[in-house]
């Protein structure tokens, strides 16, 4: 499998801003990291880690592993979970091919990444391969409700978005069926429902 160069460059360009880019979101994230009721001793797998914004609101006793493509991101991470005095293996990897093995985590997060990573599937299936047997999955990004078709007005925009920063017209439900992943909740999470937060199990 190719590098996924494209995503590499784009997210080292980010960086440097994009914490600020993704204010908006923070307490939609934090929502979201709550609701998986992480217990100590827990090993938890952040996909796509960024610059550790997932980082701010885990609690004290989780062993936390992060990925991400882009070296630039993974700087400030590392940088953060110093300043947060928080112990973690952040390192560079392709989500699609994690370098982990079967059943290594207890939980997974997926917060942002299935609508700007390429092979999304491919993305699930990974992650549902190192996750226990009734391990739990975090997904937070933004996705078309399952069975609607963009305008074509989003159709257009959709052109220019997948290159600047990520795809509008997902839908998460065949990715995580592909996967084999079953949906717990699914709930709104930010600007109307357009950003969803689904919580779902390894069988």
């Amino acid at each position: 499998m190719p590098p996924d160069r494209l995503n590499r460059r784009r997210y080292d360009f980010y960086a440097p801003f994009y914490d600020a880019m993704a204010v908006i979101l923070r307490p939609a994230r934090r929502a979201a990291l709550d609701r998986l009721a992480l217990q100590p001793g827990e090993r938890v797998l952040i996909v796509g880690c960024g610059t550790g914004l997932d980082l701010d609101h885990l609690p004290s006793g989780v062993h936390v592993t992060g990925l991400d493509v882009s070296p630039g991101m993974l700087q400030r991470a590392r940088r953060r979970a110093a300043r947060l005095g928080l112990t973690a293996d952040l390192r560079e990897g392709d989500a699609r091919a994690l370098p982990f093995a079967d059943a290594s985590f207890d939980v997974v997060i997926l917060h942002l990444i299935l609508a700007v990573a390429p092979d999304p599937e491919l993305v699930a299936r990974e992650s549902a391969r190192v996750l226990r047997s009734r391990g739990r999955v975090s997904i937070f990004d933004k996705f078309l409700p399952l069975g609607q078709r963009p305008g074509v007005l989003r159709s257009l925009l959709n052109v220019a978005a997948r290159r600047l920063f990520s795809d509008l017209n997902r839908h998460v439900e065949p990715l995580l069926a592909a996967a084999h992943l079953t949906v717990v909740s699914d709930l709104p999470a930010a600007f109307a429902g357009r950003y969803r937060h689904l919580l779902a199990r390894n069988p």
